[in-house]
């Protein structure tokens, strides 16, 4: 299992899972919960998941099952938009820690830039962190002008900035400046598949890209662990979603293989800034409006 440091000095499984739309949008049944379950047993010990996911439960009833340690496990959740401000972030983090059946997080996130709300519910996030119930705070989807309000005030620096990140999107500019301030970048859809609401069709995407295909067949392996140990070998996070079996397994034993720095530089070069998933400079996104489950 790889591991990067974050910049408090907590380390994190550089591979991980994303919960987002497991078993279908808002799910939480035991459906859900034997996904983890079957991910556990294959030796993920990050799980990344958010309020408005709607399964913060079967995330908490895998760890109970698991019998494992909670120790063993990086837990990541997130602030949704309409739970932004300095009341507000106190009771959405209760809550979630009521769902998981978990006295502390390992690292929280503000889901999206809300900018009239970020002092507020960054400081309250401090409140938190200095009471010792998250182990590290940081970003989710947030520009460079959005870490820089923060740098502004903040007395606990972000360790980490999840955003979209897959070879037709890259959105090096902003990875550099993360890295160069010691931000570590997360990939969210780091396989690019991720995002049906895009209309974006499947051999659009850059799991089926010929280079892609071509590097994986070089290599013995699947496109997709091509990709994310692309992401790995440039020291950043990813947490693919899978369901199946097989692709949990895939996605996760990334040993083996290395590719080369030509390789790395060709599916560098792949990148078309396309964006498939949601974009944070469309004013509240309109999905501001999504409910929290209660």
């Amino acid at each position: 299992m790889y591991f990067i440091e974050l910049n408090n000095g907590v380390q994190i499984p550089q591979v991980g899972m994303g919960l987002a739309a497991v078993g279908g949008w808002q799910q939480d049944n035991e459906y859900v919960t034997d996904t983890i379950l079957k991910a556990i047993s294959i030796g993920y010990r990050q799980f990344d998941t958010a309020s408005v996911y709607g399964n913060e439960r079967a995330l908490g009833r895998a760890i109970r099952e698991s019998g494992l340690p909670r120790e063993t496990f990086f837990i990541t959740s997130k602030l949704w938009d309409t739970e932004q401000g300095r009341s507000k972030t106190h009771d959405a983090f209760a809550r979630s820690l009521e769902r998981l059946q978990l006295e502390y997080l390992d690292l929280y996130l503000i889901h999206w830039p809300v900018p009239a709300y970020t002092r507020e519910t960054w400081e309250a996030m401090e409140v938190l962190y200095q009471q010792k119930k998250v182990r590290a705070l940081g970003l989710s989807n947030f520009r460079k002008a959005d870490i820089e309000q923060i740098a502004t005030f903040a007395e606990v620096r972000p360790v980490c900035n999840q955003i979209e990140l897959h070879p037709y999107f890259t959105q090096q500019p902003l990875v550099d400046y993360c890295q160069f301030h010691k931000i570590a970048i997360s990939c969210w859809s780091p396989l690019g598949t991720g995002s049906s609401w895009s209309g974006v069709s499947q051999s659009q995407k850059p799991i089926v890209d010929p280079l892609i295909v071509k590097i994986a067949e070089s290599h013995s392996v699947s496109p997709a662990q091509v990709i994310l140990k692309w992401n790995v070998q440039q020291h950043r996070i990813v947490i693919p979603k899978a369901e199946k079996l097989d692709n949990m397994r895939s996605n996760f034993l990334l040993t083996g293989f290395s590719l080369s720095n030509s390789e790395i530089r060709e599916i560098n070069g792949l990148n078309g800034n396309k964006r498939l998933g949601g974009d944070p400079d469309y004013a509240h996104k309109n999905n501001l409006t999504v409910k929290v489950p209660d």
